[in-house]
């Protein structure tokens, strides 16, 4: 038969059936929030958190800052973790909480019984962390009690560390900007390359395929690691012919770029006239945009025109003035589901037109549509993908 004790506390006593001990405060380790009729309680479910895999996408310097940060100022420290479903943002949280060496306390909300938590977290002798896992799935935009313990109403002898991770930030506004409940705010996002390489190294069985899936995760509007994993295990699976023959039918997002052009055409007629080859017409065609950005009295003469006409007139006439067969015009090119200088020559299409030429140094794609040549020179290159569908008014206006 288990012993039976009895705790005392004030005038309460409360029945506890086996070994009891005293503590003066919780020691090291994980703990879950509980409530039964015997009230409120800690439940003990580890000592720190384990990862059964190796960890991808760690970061390591912002761990260290927050830690120093620690160490050498007092009082409640926040920290929020932002990002989509595997981009690390909680094993991030979680390693950190575990170097930090404080109980973890696991908050989840409670539902009509939140302000008795409020309570019951507040009462905490102790320094000790409170992780919030999908916090904003927890507690509603409007809900201001986690604020109570945060601004040290309570029990403000003891440090709380607040570590929240979410989805998205729809969270009580009076959290953000300000620094004394949250100090930071930490974005996750798409993996960054040696990641990716790291991982593909890892787990990836057939590696002279890396190259070709390093330029489709990058043509990916979302990279985490649970996505990563999807796409290495079709591959191995199928083989990297099979997999792409069947990537549209893969459940996730392509990225689209937008980007911003100075266009120049020429008919492929004109050019075999003029004894000039693709190379020798981008040539010539770099010192003409020039000309054509930097002519001031032409852009002042084309905002002060009165009309469409005058405005065309004026355009044909600038145009003939710095050209020979090619024509010049601002472009802007959207939904490309890849980087323009990861174009495959002869496969691949930028603006619905195949691609026949790549200058990486110019910044230039050339592309034939019939008979004609456009040479696209690419105004912003380093333009990473939308994750909006529609590109709205962005652009240039001439």
């Amino acid at each position: 038969m288990a012993r039976v004790s009895w705790v005392q506390s004030g005038s309460i006593y409360h029945r506890v059936e086996g070994d009891v001990r005293n503590l003066e405060k919780l020691t090291g380790g994980i703990y879950e929030v509980g409530l039964d009729l015997s009230g409120w309680h800690l439940i003990k479910t580890g000592d720190k958190f384990v990862f059964d895999y190796k960890v991808y996408h760690l970061q390591r310097n912002f761990i260290d800052h927050i830690k120093k940060t620690y160490s050498e100022t007092h009082g409640n420290l926040g920290v929020l973790f932002n990002g989509v479903r595997g981009t690390g943002k909680t094993v991030t949280a979680k390693i950190l909480a575990n170097e930090l060496d404080l109980p973890i306390v696991l908050v989840k909300s409670m539902g009509e019984h939140n302000p008795g938590l409020i309570s019951y977290l507040s009462s905490f002798n102790f320094d000790c962390i409170f992780f919030f896992d999908e916090f904003e799935k927890q507690f509603s935009e409007g809900d201001c009690s986690i604020l109570q313990i945060m601004d040290g109403v309570y029990n403000s002898e003891f440090r709380k560390i607040f570590l929240l991770t979410t989805n998205d930030l729809a969270i009580n506004p009076n959290l953000m900007s300000r620094p004394s409940r949250i100090r930071y705010v930490r974005e996750f996002g798409n993996l960054e390359q040696e990641i990716v390489e790291e991982f593909l190294n890892d787990e990836l069985k057939d590696q002279s395929c890396k190259d070709e899936l390093i330029d489709y995760v990058d043509s990916l509007t979302i990279s985490t690691i649970d996505i990563l994993k999807a796409i290495v295990e079709e591959v191995n699976i199928h083989g990297i012919d099979e997999f792409l023959k069947f990537k549209n039918s893969f459940n996730v997002e392509n990225a689209h770029y937008t980007y911003y052009t100075i266009c120049g055409e020429i008919d492929e007629s004109d050019l075999m006239e003029h004894h000039y080859d693709v190379n020798t017409f981008i040539k010539e065609l770099a010192s003409y945009k020039g000309r054509y950005e930097l002519d001031q009295k032409f852009r002042s003469a084309l905002e002060a025109a009165s009309s469409d006409e005058e405005r065309e007139k004026l355009k044909n006439d600038y145009y003939e003035s710095i050209r020979r067969e090619a024509y010049f015009d601002y472009e802007s090119v959207y939904n490309q589901d890849k980087s323009w200088n990861k174009l495959r020559i002869g496969k691949d299409r930028f603006n619905g037109e195949t691609v026949v030429k790549i200058d990486l140094e110019k910044r230039v794609v050339v592309t034939k549509y019939m008979s004609r040549f456009n040479f696209y020179f690419i105004e912003n290159p380093t333009a990473k993908p939308s994750l909006y569908k529609d590109p709205g008014t962005l652009g240039y206006v001439l």
